[in-house]
């Protein structure tokens, strides 16, 4: 009985033993993200009227920010995205992209950050190791370098936020030294990329032909009424408007006699190219001008011997963008 009696006394302690061992408290918050489970915990418990708290935590301009959404409890984190901030494309190779959305956190297109909302039962400790996380993974984020601020900003559908010259760009700032640089539209759209030269005539038709027909498309359906178009690459330019009529199109390429400085690119060879494609002279008109028959050639072809001159007359590489004028 004894026997028995310590047996099951020596079990019961092994069996305590073993649920503590797996019942074992938590690993301690790393000290970063103690910190910024301080800054989340701030702007959370201080209440400002109408301001929004907002906790941000960077290493240079590899950026997270956080704040209580609206009035609910939901805690929204973004964080940094090039679409802003290009500079950071070097930095979120495809493979960080995919470690991001691994992490939780979606791409949001109104700035082309990187979003992740949290339930308003979800520990500012536990949203404190997720922003670590993904500076950490996403950013590869110096902790030694890490800082955190938290700030009060007046509350608005689209609060201001920082341009994409500006430190710490799309992140919302109400500074009043930024006031003069802050963007506060709902959504941000890069400007296009500046064309690349290219080295061909038919390269610059392949990029632009679509353009230019259908404004050629344009001025003939509308001959009946005052319509032109002018296609300008920057230096020297081709003008068309139709007559009605004869069913043709007039069009007249700059001369050097219109625009002086014109006389370093119109080379007696390019002249003669004009030339060769059936343009006279100016002296009738003070430009260089043919007329095409729309009968006979169509849309696409006048296009395309438009935009071959351009390149082989005037030297156009494709860039600047073809600007297009008219009415």
């Amino acid at each position: 009985m004894r026997a028995r009696f310590l047996a099951a006394v020596v079990a019961l302690i092994g069996l305590v033993v073993f649920d503590g061992a797996v019942a074992a408290p938590p690993e301690a918050p790393s000290p970063l993200a103690a910190r910024v489970a301080d800054a989340l915990d701030n702007v959370t418990t201080l209440k400002r009227p109408g301001l929004v708290g907002h906790a941000t935590i960077w290493d240079a301009n590899k950026w997270v920010q956080c704040r209580r959404a609206g009035t609910g409890l939901e805690m929204r984190c973004e964080a940094a995205g090039s679409v802003m901030q290009p500079t950071l494309a070097r930095v979120l190779t495809p493979d960080r992209v995919g470690r991001i959305a691994t992490l939780g956190w979606r791409l949001d297109p109104a700035f082309g950050n990187h979003v992740r909302v949290f339930a308003g039962d979800v520990g500012t400790d536990r949203i404190a190791e997720a922003v670590v996380e993904v500076l950490r993974e996403g950013y590869d984020a110096d902790p030694a370098e890490v800082e955190i601020a938290t700030a009060w900003i007046a509350e608005a559908p689209c609060p201001p936020r920082a341009g994409p010259s500006q430190n710490l760009a799309g992140s919302v700032n109400g500074a009043a030294e930024m006031k003069a640089v802050v963007i506060t539209a709902c959504s941000y759209a890069a400007k296009p990329a500046a064309p690349t030269p290219v080295a061909s005539a038919d390269e610059v038709v392949a990029r632009y032909g679509g353009r230019v027909t259908a404004e050629i498309q344009r001025l003939r359906i509308n001959a009946g009424n005052r319509v032109f178009a002018v296609f300008d690459p920057g230096l020297g330019y081709i003008q068309c408007m139709p007559d009605k009529a004869t069913r043709t199109l007039y069009c007249e390429a700059q001369s050097v006699e219109m625009f002086p400085p014109l006389a370093a690119v119109l080379t007696p060879e390019r002249t003669a190219r004009l030339k060769a494609a059936g343009y006279r002279e100016p002296g009738r008109a003070p430009n260089h001008s043919k007329t095409y028959a729309f009968d006979t050639e169509s849309d696409r072809a006048i296009a395309t011997e438009i935009l071959t001159l351009l390149h082989e007359v005037y030297g156009y590489s494709g860039t600047p963008a073809l600007a297009v004028d008219g009415r």
